[in-house]
């Protein structure tokens, strides 16, 4: 059975979510101050068409504990995505695309930045406007519909798109 995407789904649970900083998130996940990005798009993701990354262990509060790496860090979710997760007939759930025109809401953009360490921060695209094109939400700088052509392209920084191979 294929695992399919609710762009719509996925993109409404960003924008009632997005405004971490004044403490508007989803307190059913755990939540990582200053570095939520990719739990995030995982959680997007997850409320958009069930998608699972167990295990998943959380106990809540001080003792919040998360054992599947792919919810929280940049590089292990596109990893999963794009190579280790089992969709339909054992295809990845998500292809890796490089080109902005090939992207729609509900996918999700990374950023990569040699000085900040390589891939470094998650978000979801949520918005395509007629004159800055693609704009993203994000936690761990909480921005909400920001056009992508505000950080991207400029020379210190590339980005790349996980897309759910089915969605709808």
């Amino acid at each position: 059975m294929a695992i399919v995407l609710n762009r719509q789904k996925a993109v409404e649970y960003a924008q009632k979510y997005w405004d971490e900083e004044s403490g508007n998130y989803n307190k059913l996940f755990p939540h990582f101050d200053g570095n939520d990005c990719t739990n995030f798009v995982s959680q997007c993701w997850h409320e958009g068409g069930g998608i699972d990354m167990s295990p998943l262990v959380w106990t809540g509060g001080s003792t919040t504990i998360v054992t599947t790496d792919a919810w929280v860090n940049v590089d292990a979710f596109a990893k999963y995505m794009t190579e280790l997760s089992a969709g339909y007939d054992n295809l990845p759930i998500a292809v890796m695309k490089w080109d902005s025109n090939e992207v729609s809401v509900g996918d999700i953009v990374q950023f990569y930045n040699e000085e900040r360490g390589g891939w470094h921060h998650s978000a979801i695209i949520t918005y395509i406007d007629p004159v800055y094109g693609l704009c993203y939400t994000a936690h761990s700088d909480s921005v909400h519909n920001k056009p992508l052509s505000d950080v991207y392209p400029h020379q210190e920084t590339e980005v790349r798109f996980i897309c759910p191979r089915y969605a709808e």
